[in-house]
């Protein structure tokens, strides 16, 4: 490789995690775990992957983050599920993309799941959308509709109260709805 090839800024090179962090990750993980797991088997989009059970969603979230661990040391035991559950969000989001673009390859016909593909992809754009105007209401509906997550975890997760939830909840419901399907007003 000719010098004019090679990073000449550290900024250009690949962050590597801190012993640290990982250290503090693999800790966090051993002592979450039965949780995690445990939020891993509400997913609402089961059948997406069939490789994707709650045991592999929950370690795929751990690798995942592994790789680009976040800042643990402010953070409180909620926060911490809140960071798994949006990896594992994250995951299932580019499960589905994955499969829906071998759909459109293969042309096979689209097997039955509790949430079809193509309602999982429109639902992470929209949710995308949602989360430019109100990152609250999107990190809410990631809790509730595709974690799983009740009210109380959910509250917990993102340190709000619980009624603060539940309103944002039924005003990302009644946005969500709209966006989805115009004609249903």
């Amino acid at each position: 490789m000719s010098s004019a090839q090679e990073p000449t800024h550290s900024e250009d090179r690949e962050a590597v995690p801190s012993a640290e962090q990982t250290v503090a990750l693999d800790e966090l993980f051993t002592q979450l775990y039965n949780k995690i797991r445990i939020l891993a088997s509400r997913i609402r989009w089961n059948g997406t992957n069939p490789t994707l059970n709650p045991t592999a969603l929950a370690h795929e979230a751990y690798i995942k983050l592994r790789k680009d661990p976040p800042e643990l040391a402010v953070k409180s035991y909620d926060e911490i599920i809140g960071i798994f559950a949006n990896a594992m969000h994250q995951i299932l989001i580019d499960a589905a993309r994955r499969k829906s673009a071998q759909k459109r390859v293969a042309m096979d016909p689209p097997k039955r799941t509790e949430l079809p593909i193509e309602d999982a992809i429109t639902i992470a754009t929209t949710l995308g959308k949602l989360g430019l105007n109100n990152p609250r209401q999107a990190q809410i509906v990631r809790c509730r509709f595709l974690l799983g997550m009740t009210a109380e975890e959910t509250a917990a997760a993102l340190r709000l109260s619980k009624r603060m939830v539940e309103r944002e909840w039924q005003c990302a419901k009644t946005h969500l709805s709209r966006e989805i399907d115009p004609a249903a007003e």
